[in-house]
C-alpha cells in the first residue's frame, strides 16, 4: 500500500513541474516574439539607439567602457559619439578630439533582413572622414557595431539598442 501511496504522489509531483515549466516556455516565448516585434518596428521607423558596451579594437583585447557611447539612427540622419582605440592613418596637427563622432545624412541606408534580426548598411561622409558602418541588430536587442573609415583602422562595438527617445519631428 505504501508503494502505492508514494508512486502516486511521485505522479502528482512530476506532473506539476511539467505543467509548469510549459507554462514558463509560453512565457518565455511570448517574451522573445514581444521584443523581436519591438525591434522590427524600430527598424521598420528608423528609429534605433545603439549603446555601446564593449570595444574591440583591432589587434588589441577588448575593452569595457564605462560612459555611454551611442550612434543614434533617426529617419534619415546618424548621429554617433563612440570612442576610437587604434592606429589612426592621417591625424590633424595639434588634433584634441578624438573618437567617432559625426551628425550627418548618410549617403546610403540598406537594410537586410534575416531569422536571426537585421542587418543596417550606410556610408556617412563626415567632414574629416568616410565612414561605413554594419549594425547586426539580433531579435533580442543584441546589436554589434563594425565601423571601417579611411583615416583609420576598422573597430567594432557590442551593444544593446533601444527605441530612440526625444526624437525631433
Amino acid at each position: 500500500m505504501k508503494n502505492v501511496v508514494l508512486i502516486g504522489l511521485t505522479f502528482v509531483v512530476l506532473s506539476c513541474a511539467v505543467t509548469g515549466s510549459e507554462g514558463r516556455r509560453a512565457e518565455r516565448k511570448a517574451r522573445e516574439e514581444a521584443k523581436a516585434a519591438e525591434i522590427a518596428r524600430m527598424v521598420e521607423e528608423r528609429n534605433i539607439r545603439f549603446v555601446a558596451q564593449i570595444a574591440h579594437p583591432l589587434g588589441g583585447g577588448s575593452i569595457h567602457l564605462t560612459s555611454e557611447y551611442t550612434l543614434d539612427i533617426a529617419g534619415d540622419s546618424a548621429v554617433a559619439w563612440l570612442p576610437f582605440y587604434g592606429v589612426a592613418y592621417t591625424a590633424d596637427y595639434g588634433q584634441t578630439d578624438g573618437g567617432i563622432k559625426f551628425s550627418e545624412n548618410p549617403n546610403f541606408i540598406v537594410v537586410d533582413e534575416d531569422r536571426k534580426g537585421f542587418t543596417i548598411h550606410m556610408e556617412v561622409k563626415a567632414p574629416k572622414d568616410l565612414y561605413r558602418l554594419n549594425l547586426q541588430i539580433t531579435n533580442a536587442g543584441y546589436a554589434t557595431l563594425n565601423v571601417s573609415s579611411h583615416n583609420r583602422q576598422s573597430i567594432s562595438f557590442s551593444g544593446i539598442v533601444k527605441q530612440l527617445l526625444n526624437r525631433d519631428p
